[in-house]
């Protein structure tokens, strides 16, 4: 399934206008989706790495809605379990701060 997804322009590239461009991705190709943030000509954006199974790599700056509640949901996780103590993801956040 294809969906739209808002990619980085190379900061080589002088003939698009803008900082991201629209850019059509098959969803079933998607190897892999992880938020990372992006230095763009001297600023950081909050951004995500997408890998294809083809091994083509995009920066985007922007995902489809479905992706991000993907990355966001917790409910759908087993508990992390830290030497025989089960916590959730919230609680080892809190116990590491």
């Amino acid at each position: 399934m294809l969906m739209r997804f808002s990619v980085l322009n190379s900061e080589n590239d002088q003939n698009l206008e803008g900082i991201d461009y629209p850019i059509l991705l098959n969803c079933n190709q998607i190897a892999s989706v992880k938020r990372i943030n992006i230095m763009h000509k001297g600023n950081i954006i909050k951004g995500y790495w997408i890998r294809m199974v083809s091994g083509k790599k995009y920066k985007a700056t922007r995902v489809p809605a479905e992706i991000m509640t993907l990355l966001e949901g917790d409910e759908d996780l087993t508990m992390i379990d830290i030497n025989g103590k089960k916590l959730e993801s919230s609680e080892l956040q809190n116990s590491l701060h």
